[in-house]
């Protein structure tokens, strides 16, 4: 569905004309690092080594 509301997005893009072409650009895209799963594995990784050695 199109709607005319604007979705603030956490995305950056960079464009930058490509120097010796007509109407070419390079769209560079940088995110912001999302953690939680990295915190959700050592958590499981922590309560497994827990259980082992109790």
């Amino acid at each position: 569905m199109i709607s005319d509301k604007e979705v603030e997005s956490e995305r950056n893009l960079k464009i930058k004309p490509i120097a010796g072409s007509y109407n070419s650009y390079s769209v560079n895209e940088k995110e912001k690092r999302d953690w939680s799963g990295n915190i959700y594995l050592g958590c499981v990784a922590a309560i497994l080594a827990i259980a082992f050695f109790s």
